[in-house]
């Protein structure tokens, strides 16, 4: 993401080739956040005995590895990362361990996973956990609290208008948020969200319930305000194909949409292969990517050109003071010498006192050289 791309021609490197699973997450953590952590998921042959991998974007020739944590088979979950510690939070989705029936085994676990420790904590204790969902959205915003939208839970799609929050930092659910004021938007499930360091979230597309009607909306949640609200804004530029199941990453202010299902049949799904952008500062949907920079330091002016008898004068005065300091530098060297004539020896205690060290003499010669 260092260099500009177009979103028609995006330059793809293939790197190791990882597990074949489908229905996980990716998230990010390690000391410096440079560890790609894969979670969960519904795999094929063969399937981990732990499904939690590892790897690490720092190194050369970076492989997939097992982390060794004991996890119970889930997907349709959420994993979403706090950068100032890396700290991982998994939260929700269903069981693996019948594919038959494990939408009716909703979970409502919320596990901290310390990966720079590699400690795995279960945090599914407070009075206050939310009943288990899946298919939902969870984004923690500079606050250090995670908001959880939309999903299935139960029987039903939740709706837009209940909003689950989790403090991280001081590790409680708040009571259950109610919006108020403006255009409410369409419970659904598989969607995506970011977040951004004003307080918003901004959630993109998914589909109803019975995966008939894929949206292509954006709406964004602004909890600086009690209650918090929902508004949708005003979009230009190109907008993508409906879409769910697809993925949403914040680089700056933009919002990398790539693939999903357009739409299911019995047919089957008709996959995008394609990268969107949207500009989360303007509201509009950009046909390239361009990488924010910091700006360089402004250049120092360059010395502006003097006339030859300025010029001149200059040289002669330097060469002045150069000629002065070695005058003064030769009779402070005779005085020097005398004194030592004078005291063919001296005891410890005034050596010491006589002694220039290399540092004092070095920052003798630096005044010298800044007159």
């Amino acid at each position: 993401m260092s260099k500009s791309f177009s979103v028609s021609d995006p330059t793809w490197t293939i790197r190791s080739v990882g597990p074949s699973v489908a229905y996980h997450t990716l998230s990010i953590g390690g000391s410096q956040n440079d560890l790609l952590i894969l979670c969960g998921g519904e795999y094929f042959n063969p399937v981990p005995e732990n499904p939690l991998f590892y790897f690490n974007t720092s190194e050369q020739s970076p492989e997939w590895i097992n982390i060794r944590l004991i996890l119970k088979p889930l997907r349709e979950h959420t994993v979403v990362t706090r950068l100032s510690d890396s700290m991982n939070y998994i939260y929700g989705g269903i069981d693996t361990n019948d594919p038959e029936v494990s939408a009716k085994v909703q979970l409502n676990d919320l596990l901290k996973f310390d990966t720079r420790q590699n400690l795995l904590n279960d945090l599914s204790v407070d009075p206050k956990l939310p009943p288990g969902r899946f298919h939902q959205t969870a984004t923690i915003l500079p606050d250090g609290k995670m908001y959880v939208i939309g999903g299935f839970s139960i029987d039903k799609l939740v709706e837009m208008s209940q909003i689950y929050v989790y403090d991280t930092i001081n590790g409680v659910w708040d009571d259950v948020q109610q919006t108020v004021g403006g255009a409410l938007p369409l419970a659904r499930r598989d969607h995506v969200a970011v977040g951004t360091q004003d307080g918003r979230v901004i959630i993109h597309g998914g589909v109803n319930v019975d995966y008939s009607k894929p949206y292509n909306d954006i709406a964004i949640l602004d909890t600086t305000i009690q209650p918090f609200t929902w508004f949708i804004p005003e979009v230009k530029g190109n907008v993508p194909p409906a879409r769910y199941s697809h993925t949403a990453t914040m680089v700056g202010t933009s919002m990398l949409i790539a693939f999903g299902v357009l739409s299911s049949s019995e047919k089957g799904d008709i996959l995008d292969d394609n990268i969107y952008i949207f500009d989360t500062a303007t509201y509009v949907w950009k046909d390239n990517f361009i990488p924010t920079t910091t700006p360089s330091p402004s250049p120092s002016p360059s010395p502006t050109s003097l006339p030859p008898s300025k010029l001149g004068l200059i040289i002669g005065f330097t060469l002045g003071v150069i000629i002065l300091l070695l005058l003064v530098s030769f009779g402070l060297y005779r005085l020097y010498r005398r004194r030592n004539k004078k005291l063919p020896y001296m005891t410890e205690e005034q050596a010491s006192n006589q002694v220039h060290t290399d540092e004092q003499t070095s920052n003798q010669v630096k005044k010298f050289l800044c007159i």
